[in-house]
């Protein structure tokens, strides 16, 4: 196991090969107990690290931690993935950087449910049903999930405005990425598609 200090924190904290964060502000290197984030949709884990610059603390992830610590900064537009897909893993040798759609397309298709493989399947139910809510009643699913499926969409944090916002997932162009299915316009376009009587 290799330690290092942790630049930016006057040399109060120490990160492990291993994956572990210790505080040096006692006799005794202590091990700090990892909080997962709140935030965070993968299951990431992060410690609060204090400083001068930081007085009231500051939650850093551990795995960006470990990696910039021991390998350096992380390459502009990439991620660090967990290579076994445990978030609770952040021994050095379990991180990779990798570009953020890989990352999300292998989060998914770690899932034991591969939601976004069934697009087509859940448009046709959803073409069948006529709600997404009867879709998701169909499939026992949440109707967020269905609503992001059909949508193409993924909903994530923000860290620059410290708010969730929806972006596209992936480079899907069709009917169902181009309108709002939940206006008023889509509507009345469905109704005159189904010779129905507006």
């Amino acid at each position: 196991m290799n330690e290092k200090l942790i630049e930016g924190y006057q040399d109060y904290y120490i990160a492990t090969s291993d994956g572990d964060i210790y505080s040096t502000k006692w006799k005794k290197p202590k091990k700090l107990k990892p909080q997962k984030a709140s935030q965070s949709a993968k299951g990431y884990y992060q410690v609060r690290l204090f400083s001068k610059q930081y007085k009231k603390g500051k939650l850093q992830y551990i795995h960006r931690l470990i990696y910039e610590t021991f390998i350096g900064d992380i390459p502009e537009g990439h991620e660090i993935d967990h290579i076994d897909g445990d978030t609770t893993n952040n021994e050095i040798s379990n991180l990779q950087i990798i570009k953020p759609r890989d990352n999300k397309l292998k989060y998914y298709k770690g899932k034991d449910i591969h939601w976004r493989d069934h697009r087509d399947e859940f448009i046709k139910k959803y073409e069948e049903l006529g709600t997404m809510e009867k879709v998701a009643n169909h499939y026992g699913i949440h109707l967020n999930a269905v609503h992001r499926v059909i949508k193409d969409t993924l909903h994530k944090w923000n860290y620059k405005t410290q708010k969730f916002q929806t972006v596209r997932f992936s480079d899907i162009d069709d009917e169902y990425t181009r309108e709002d299915r939940r206006g008023s316009k889509f509507h009345l376009k469905r109704k005159l598609k189904n010779n129905e009587l507006v």
